[in-house]
């Protein structure tokens, strides 16, 4: 085996161990290389920020909300703009239950390909369709990846680019011990987690998902929306009172 396809192996097998663990040491590294992006909200209270993406579904989102509920855990979610003008009585229920909406596009798939101008005008689609009006806005492109100039329109019109630090991969559908391992291990005061409801069956995330948070309660942490993280973030009153 010659040293160039070792040092392909090796690094191969490097991405692969990112991918699937998500050592929490890599944050570091990404965030110096992608700063237009968030990955986590550092916070000295014990506040965690759970999201969902690709909703509303008629089925999951309900169900998820259920679950919340029972467990006293807020989240973000990140809502796709046709779905939720398909569905706007699920947009008002995740609102009616004191959870937040954020902007997931206005469709569900890759935008490299749009042009600027559509960008911006998807963007402001899903955000009237949303109702987003005041308060922190964020934006989670489909699939995390946009273009620099696209994440750049975004910001200008008060977007905040989330991404996350505890993401199972749900829509490839990985067994409930490997969602729940993985989210739990990252679970440390500032962390984002991603989840989907939105997707064909996230019934393995929601099997995963009580027992997330009862691992988080024993803890001592509280699971709260993105806005609640980043407000608390920046007044420490206001992250006092949230772990209230």
């Amino acid at each position: 085996m010659t040293p160039l396809l070792l040092s392909v192996l090796a690094l191969l097998g490097l991405a692969l161990y990112i991918f699937w663990v998500e050592p929490l040491s890599v944050l570091p590294v990404l965030e110096r290389l992608t700063p237009n992006l968030t990955y986590r909200i550092p916070s000295r209270h014990r506040l965690v920020a759970l999201s969902f993406d690709d909703g509303p579904h008629p089925t999951f989102t309900p169900k998820v909300l259920d679950i919340l509920q029972q467990h006293n855990a807020h989240a973000t979610f990140f809502l796709i703009g046709e779905r939720a003008l398909r569905h706007p009585e699920l947009v008002a229920l995740i609102k009616a239950a004191g959870h937040e909406v954020a902007n997931h596009y206005f469709t569900n798939g890759s935008l490299l390909l749009h042009s600027d101008a559509d960008f911006v005008r998807h963007l402001e689609q899903t955000e009237q369709a949303l109702g987003i009006a005041a308060g922190p806005k964020f934006f989670r492109p489909p699939g995390g990846v946009a273009r620099p100039s696209q994440l750049r329109l975004a910001r200008a019109r008060g977007y905040e680019c989330m991404l996350g630090s505890a993401y199972p991969h749900d829509p490839l559908h990985p067994p409930v011990w490997y969602i729940r391992w993985l989210v739990t291990k990252n679970l440390v005061p500032g962390t984002i987690v991603i989840f989907h409801d939105g997707i064909s069956n996230p019934t393995r995330t929601m099997q995963a998902l009580p027992q997330i948070l009862a691992a988080g309660h024993r803890r001592g942490l509280r699971f709260v929306s993105i806005g609640t993280l980043r407000v608390a973030a920046e007044k420490p009153h206001a992250a006092e009172m949230a772990e209230k």
